[in-house]
């Protein structure tokens, strides 16, 4: 039962990375493939991790919320620093179109995730 009131959340994830990724794609003239899949991924599976940990945490220990939700945070960027920023450095620099290509999917999960959790916080 405690499942069902999750899905919004992840059907939102999943549709908003797919509309961001598209109209990414479109707009920079990159294919929907490689680096640019790689980043939503990353990005959008991360945050469904962070969720569900926060969802299923969210009566017993309502206080470490925040705590957890920043450990998330950082553990996107950790990713970011091991996975995709080593592609994005092969060329001595990291430019603005490559700092997008992370920035865009990371702002687009990090909001959905934000408007959930807000809203499960505010029924409890």
């Amino acid at each position: 039962m405690e499942v069902k009131k999750a899905l919004p959340f992840y059907f939102t994830l999943v549709i908003s990375a797919l509309a961001a990724l598209f109209a990414q794609a479109h707009l920079s003239q990159l294919p929907v493939e490689g680096i640019l899949v790689k980043t939503y991924v990353l990005n959008h599976l991360l945050a469904a991790i962070v969720f569900t940990v926060l969802y299923r945490l969210r009566k017993k220990h309502i206080e470490k919320l925040g705590f957890i939700f920043l450990a998330g945070t950082g553990l996107k960027f950790l990713a970011f620093f091991l996975f995709v920023y080593p592609t994005f450095h092969a060329d001595g620099s990291l430019d603005r179109n490559e700092f997008v290509l992370f920035f865009v999917p990371y702002a687009i999960s990090t909001g959905v995730e934000v408007v959930f959790l807000a809203r499960i916080l505010n029924r409890e």
